[in-house]
């Protein structure tokens, strides 16, 4: 579809879901930020909107719309993620109300940015879990991106044999005596609203998980040192002994590796991704 198209197919979806006429939208702009999904920002007289359109490649990505609407409606309630007005996994829709612009880059690493960040992961992570929603176990991740480049006939160097066990070590190691909750799993500044309130839009990846790689998600997109680590970690939580700091840290290595292998999965799905 041209873009063109795309965008009145945004207006049509808006204007069915407020119920007023597509004459009625006065403005459809397209948010660039998305990499795996077209989003339109769409104004009325009334309200402002997000509609978005998937056409993931989502079992390659390992994205479940289902379990995502779940969630959706959580953090919607906890004050965490945006007001949902319409979600439809079937037809790939979802509406939801504007928050305002997203964090700019270097948001991202002011010093009281981090604590900020550190209290919004803290209260997300007390979110209870609805029932339904998908358990993300790294090691399952692992070994779904592992299997659709082997499918593919894509055999990149960071799935040598050497980093395919070490990931998955990591893995295992991260979910030894650790409570799963609800996690975001891609944190960053194009991720964070901001009105004086932190909210957290784009939940696709959104799962019962590890707490920490949840956090290392921040700490990588936005190269975080040391510094910026404890200080994360010391809004996050009072356990600051070396064993979490430690943990914190094979989490950002496998954030970071994971994060290489969806980039290939994604590069080898086609436009289409």
């Amino acid at each position: 579809m041209t873009a063109a198209a795309n965008a009145a197919a945004a207006v049509d979806v808006a204007a069915r879901t407020l119920r007023i006429p597509a004459e009625a939208i006065l403005s459809c702009e397209a948010i660039k930020h998305g990499l795996t999904n077209q989003s339109w920002l769409v104004r009325t007289k009334q309200d402002d909107v997000v509609v978005r359109i998937s056409n993931t490649a989502e079992q390659a990505l390992q994205i479940d719309r289902e379990s995502e609407a779940l969630v959706l409606a959580a953090v919607d309630e906890a004050g965490i993620g945006p007001e949902v007005i319409r979600c439809d996994p079937a037809e790939r829709v979802l509406v939801t109300r504007y928050l305002g612009d997203t964090w700019a880059e270097a948001d991202a690493v002011n010093d009281q940015n981090i604590q900020r960040l550190g209290q919004l992961f803290r209260r997300l992570h007390r979110v209870p879990p609805p029932a339904g929603v998908r358990r993300v176990e790294l090691n399952d991740t692992l070994e779904g991106y592992f299997r659709t480049l082997q499918e593919r006939g894509i055999q990149p160097a960071l799935t040598s044999k050497t980093l395919r066990d070490r990931a998955l070590q990591v893995a295992l190691k991260l979910r030894e005596n650790s409570a799963a909750t609800l996690c975001h799993n891609d944190v960053h500044h194009l991720n964070v609203t901001d009105d004086g309130k932190l909210r957290l839009i784009d939940w696709e990846y959104a799962g019962v998980g590890q707490r920490l790689f949840d956090l290392a998600s921040v700490c990588v997109y936005h190269k975080y040192d040391k510094l910026q680590r404890e200080q994360l970690l010391a809004a996050y939580t009072a356990l600051t002994e070396l064993t979490t700091w430690h943990r914190l840290e094979l989490a950002c290595w496998l954030f970071d590796y994971v994060r290489d292998l969806w980039m290939a999965v994604r590069e080898s799905s086609g436009p289409a991704a």
